[in-house]
């Protein structure tokens, strides 16, 4: 196949499998999932799963309470090139901007290594239901480091490349927790108040591209275009 014949292409934030054949000369195959989850203190197919994160798990938590929330892709079809988007926002929906709320949230976002990703089964570092102070999980890394963070210019936006090819049948999770600090106080809380994360990922098939750039080089033209289809969009 040549590369000119056919390109598969994904965007997902946080959902379900599709696959959608787009007619034309460049036969383009788009993805698109989404989820958002509301914290109030108080988200790949490929797919994007939460297996451990329910609605309401993030109803006005309080200082001490260790949830799991772990954003999960799996290469359902075809080896893929993936990169993950964070938006932290309010509750209106808006990105976040300021500063001193913007690092006390990622501060409660970790990710567990010992987590089973093609599993999605909890970690032992990081135990849902367990209280841990900020320095207990302040040298635990935001997301996972198979992960590369991509500067975007924005505040309370996010870009993480997937340091591989997602194989098909591959999974990999960008993080896993939600942990509001044990020794954190009203001031904290009042600071951080009500926020959502959004996750999107987008995906682009691995074969007939010489590497990962040139892969989402394409896929970026594609976005530029408004020419990727969105397939589903689910939203909690």
């Amino acid at each position: 196949m040549k590369r000119s014949e056919k390109i598969i292409i994904g965007i997902l934030t946080i959902g379900l499998l599709a696959a959608l054949a787009v007619g034309g000369t460049m036969a383009y195959m788009t993805d698109w999932e989404e989820k958002e989850n509301t914290f109030t203190v108080g988200t790949l197919d490929v797919s994007l799963e939460e297996k451990n994160w329910d609605v309401g798990d993030g109803e006005e938590v309080v200082p001490g309470d260790t949830l799991e929330k772990d954003p999960v892709v799996k290469g359902v079809k075809n080896d893929s090139y993936v990169r993950v988007r964070v938006y932290l926002k309010d509750s209106s929906g808006a990105v976040i901007t300021n500063d001193e709320r913007i690092a006390l949230i990622k501060s409660m976002i970790r990710f567990d290594s010992t987590y089973d990703a093609g599993k999605q089964k909890a970690g032992t570092v990081i135990v849902a239901g367990n209280s841990y102070s900020n320095a207990d999980i302040s040298s635990l890394p935001m997301v996972n480091p198979a992960f590369t963070e991509v500067a975007t210019g924005a505040k309370g936006e996010y870009c993480f490349n997937y340091n591989s090819v997602l194989e098909e049948g591959d999974s990999v999770a960008l993080f896993t927790n939600v942990v509001v600090p044990a020794d954190w106080s009203q001031v904290q809380l009042d600071k951080v108040g009500a926020f959502k994360i959004d996750v999107v990922v987008e995906a682009i098939q691995a074969k007939n591209f010489a590497n990962a750039a040139e892969a989402f080089s394409a896929l970026d033209n594609e976005i530029s275009a408004g020419t990727i289809v969105h397939n589903y969009d689910s939203t909690n």
